[in-house]
């Protein structure tokens, strides 16, 4: 029988990902408190989180933008870098992105979300973060994802994968 991504998993990982952000930093803005979402690869649980945590000092809003970026990985079943890269490429225009977040208000095109999967790269859950630099976010996050063991498509570095 096949071992299921538990909701102890995802506290699990929640955790590991606090215990970094309190002694790495993955950007210039140092140890910055984030907000941790982390949300099964189920189809009828999608926006709901399966663990997350606001660290003290770390904005509201940053709760909620980590909600929104784990819920953009998991309804495209890509890393949320992949949206961002399309508005630094000018692939995706100022309409195309106000009409994303239109018909679907949860969408966030920021980076800092990620697909953690098995070694296998069976999707397990979405992992995400906010409060530090977009770019800071995704790092600790890929950290997190590979101290636990899990597989991502970034490097040891958090960046992404050729």
């Amino acid at each position: 029988m096949k071992r299921l991504f538990t909701d102890k998993d995802a506290a699990e990982l929640v955790n590991i990902a606090v215990e970094l952000a309190n002694t790495i930093a993955t950007d210039n803005k140092g140890l910055s408190p984030v907000a941790i979402c982390c949300i099964t690869h189920q189809p009828d649980v999608m926006a709901v989180p399966t663990a997350s945590r606001r660290m003290d000092g770390a904005k509201s809003l940053s709760a909620v933008t980590a909600l929104h970026k784990a819920f953009t990985v998991l309804a495209y079943e890509a890393d949320s870098i992949k949206h961002a890269n399309k508005i630094k490429s000018g692939s995706w225009s100022e309409a195309d992105m106000l009409m994303r977040q239109n018909t679907t208000p949860m969408f966030c095109p920021w980076d800092g979300g990620i697909m953690v999967m098995n070694q296998k790269g069976k999707l397990l859950c979405a992992l995400a973060a906010a409060g530090r630099s977009s770019e800071g976010d995704r790092r600790l996050m890929v950290l997190a994802a590979h101290k636990m063991g899990y597989k991502t498509n970034f490097d040891k570095n958090g960046e992404p994968l050729e």
